[in-house]
């Protein structure tokens, strides 16, 4: 039977190290950071603990149960707050971090839609884009027909307004598609055919009528577009249009050729033609007016070069204002035809300065007027100013008859207006504006105008020079042709020089090669003979050291026998 010591003893024993136990149990598995090393130190000092009170001078002391059990309680109840707490702090940790991720997600799933929405959009953009893309080769492939079946002269005509009139009279018009009928007042009838009729259309139609000239400029080609007709049928409205809410076709025509698909900076001239004077209306005025230019110069094709002012324009609304400017430096006068009557031809010039390089003339010709109408027999410089105006239309009438007659002379130097539109009928797309009055008593002039037309429009200015041009393009591309044959002839007697050069430097260079392998082979004969022949020798002399002393005499006989049958090649046996 144990002691009483022992009895009270070993319980304590048990509990203390069922407690160390469970201590270090718990820091190996209980929860992480700060209680798993706490109660990894905890269970260090009660082992520690029991150690120094079991060991008093070597024998175990005896403590008493009740105070080490209240003690240990007490540790147990610390121990376990303590946990509670750590537990607590870890819960809310954990439950902070599942917030936050809570919150990421949210925000994860927020940034994913947000990124789907994107992506949506960036797709719907991306097909915006190719839709505009395949809309603009359309309309360059549209633009490209349209600019190759384009008539090389074409007339329409544009009536004026009713409500445009202060006194409008009995209509003398009939219009049935593009042909126009024109009763005078004895009732007569005259039919006169164009390739539209524009009635009462406002600037926008007008400018979508000539829009395909426009857009033969844009995509590199040459055109012209006039405005004839009498005095008040509405050309320079028709080309300057209102100012401000009703812009014209000069307006339309450079935004179209500057913002444009394909636009960019133009190049800007502005002249008149006054009184036989070819004026620059972009220059600075004068004492006497605009300064007058000389037309003595010409270059190797014959085409006059003026010293005119060309004006670079990169937006449109600079070159909306180089276009103010140039018409208000036109001559103009009060008419009993017209409040602000034009005594000049206006010849705009739009150069387009992109890698295309098309060109747009633009041509505001002055009215043919009868003077007793506008009352210029009655003013000497009204007079002088509609004679000049009658001539010089009269000489564009020349013209045009002697190119449709397909004469071998075109008079163009008649006139200084046919001087200035020369290079422009000859090469271009030419539009023909004629603006006609739809009242009774302008009957002769809308006739008049209209006759003009249909002789305008059976004529193709440019087929004679373009048939000289092409002529020369083609002669100057077959000497071209000669001259390149003649230079790649002589290249290739030259290469086929160096070749045989080169072959005969190759084939001397393989039969040195040969001949170098030859001698090479040779050296290696003579090398293995001379080796062979050192075999042999080493071989009999090897033989002589392993003979017997005792042989000479039968060596020498042999010897000899040997010398009378050896071959040429072997070596004589030792002398003995």
């Amino acid at each position: 039977m144990a002691p009483i010591g022992e009895q009270c003893q070993s319980p304590t024993a048990e509990i203390l190290a069922q407690v160390c136990r469970t201590l270090r149990q718990w820091a190996l598995e209980g929860p992480p950071r700060n209680p798993r090393a706490a109660a990894g130190a905890l269970a260090e000092e009660l082992e520690e603990a029991q150690a120094q009170d079991l060991t008093v001078d070597g024998a175990p002391e005896e403590p008493s149960p009740a105070l080490e059990l209240e003690r240990l309680r007490a540790t147990v109840l610390e121990l376990k707050s303590q946990n509670e707490e750590h537990l607590a702090l870890a819960a809310s940790a954990e439950q902070a971090h599942l917030d936050e991720l809570q919150a990421c997600r949210d925000r994860e799933a927020m940034l994913e839609a947000d990124r789907g929405v994107a992506f949506a959009e960036t797709a719907d953009r991306r097909d915006e884009a190719d839709e505009i893309q395949r809309l603009r080769r359309r309309v360059e492939a549209l633009s490209d027909h349209l600019s190759s079946v384009l008539s090389p002269v074409s007339a329409m005509c544009r009536t004026r307004p009713m409500e445009s009139y202060s006194n409008p009279g009995p209509r003398a018009l009939v219009v049935d598609g593009p042909e126009i009928t024109v009763e005078d007042g004895s009732g007569r009838a005259r039919k006169f055919k164009t390739d539209r009729v524009l009635e009462g259309v406002a600037q926008d139609d007008l400018f979508l009528a000539a829009a395909p000239w426009v857009e033969h400029a844009a995509l590199g080609g040459n055109s012209c577009v006039f405005a004839y007709g009498a005095t008040g049928t509405g050309k320079t409205q028709s080309m300057m249009g209102s100012k401000g809410a009703c812009p014209g076709l000069a307006h339309h025509a450079l935004r179209r050729l500057i913002e444009g698909q394909g636009g960019g900076e133009v190049r800007i001239s502005m002249l008149e033609v006054y009184c036989e004077q070819i004026r620059d209306l972009l220059a600075p005025a004068e004492a006497s007016g605009q300064p007058s230019l000389q037309c003595s110069r010409r270059d190797a094709h014959g085409r006059m070069l003026l010293d005119c002012v060309e004006v670079l324009a990169s937006k449109a609304s600079d070159a909306e204002e180089l276009l103010l400017r140039g018409f208000q430096n036109r001559v103009t006068e009060e008419t009993l035809c017209n409040d602000r009557s034009s005594r000049s031809h206006v010849v705009l010039k739009v150069q387009c300065t992109s890698s295309k390089g098309g060109c747009l003339v633009l041509v505001d010709l002055a009215g043919s007027e009868n003077i007793q109408r506008s009352g210029a027999d009655e003013d000497a410089k009204l007079l002088q100013e509609a004679k000049a105006i009658n001539r010089s239309l009269s000489a564009l009438a020349d013209v045009v008859e002697a190119t449709a007659k397909q004469q071998s002379f075109v008079p163009y130097r008649n006139s200084r207006l046919t001087m200035l539109l020369e290079e422009a009928l000859s090469a271009s797309k030419v539009l023909l504006l004629v603006h006609v009055s739809p009242f009774l008593k302008d009957a002769t002039d809308t006739a008049h105008s209209l006759q003009f037309a249909s002789r305008v429009r059976a004529v193709d200015f440019g087929a004679q020079r373009l048939r000289q041009d092409q002529e020369e393009r083609a002669r100057a591309a077959q000497q071209r042709s000669q001259t390149e044959a003649r230079q790649l002839q002589t290249q290739l007697e030259q290469i086929k020089r160096e070749l045989a050069e080169s072959q005969k430097a190759q084939t001397e260079l393989k039969q040195q090669v040969s001949h170098f392998n030859e001698q090479l082979r040779e050296k290696q004969r003579e090398l293995t003979r001379e080796q062979e022949l050192r075999s042999k020798a080493e071989e009999a002399a090897r033989e002589l050291r392993a003979l017997p002393r005792d042989a000479p005499q039968r060596r020498c006989q042999r010897g000899r026998s040997w010398r009378r049958t050896r071959r040429p090649w072997s070596l004589p046996g030792p002398v003995p």
